[in-house]
């Protein structure tokens, strides 16, 4: 595992292909939860996902876009801006079972926040969910790993 320094998240080329960042995303959601289990609308989060790349990434080639972000916390603030606010990937905040009681994730009549330590019994299945900051860090993190990793200054 390769940790990053603070040398690595002053200054981030983010250079991404569509599987990349798409994959990235789904990777964090089944990352995030207890249960590793693809989330609900994989498809229709990928291709609005695909479609916020699209509009907001330089295309550099005919695979590749890229966007400049000044530190991590720029590109953190993108990922809140502009993927967070995807519906299907808040959703994932939701339970299976408030999902299908059609709960909203920001319902003031939501149950209360339960906490957990490592010593905890895992949650039933259906009461799984998406710790949504812990997946915008998560994502944040993976993007700068993979293009430190790879090394996407040739273009």
């Amino acid at each position: 595992m390769s940790y990053l320094s603070k040398e690595d998240l002053r200054v981030a080329d983010i250079a991404v292909n569509g599987r990349k960042l798409i994959a990235n995303v789904i990777y964090e959601a089944i990352r995030c939860k207890t249960y590793p289990t693809l989330p609900r609308n994989a498809e229709i989060i990928a291709f609005k996902v695909k479609k916020v790349y699209q509009c907001e990434f330089e295309n550099a080639n005919e695979s590749f876009y890229i966007k400049h972000f000044a530190s991590r916390k720029e590109l953190l603030a993108w990922i809140y801006e502009h993927i967070m606010p995807i519906p299907e990937i808040r959703e994932l905040n939701l339970s299976q079972k408030e999902f299908e009681a059609g709960i909203d994730v920001d319902d003031p009549g939501r149950g209360e926040i339960v906490f957990t330590s490592r010593y905890s019994k895992d949650p039933p299945m259906e009461d799984d969910f998406v710790d949504l900051d812990a997946f915008a860090g998560n994502l944040a993190n993976n993007l700068i790993r993979e293009n430190i990793e790879i090394g996407y200054n040739t273009f």
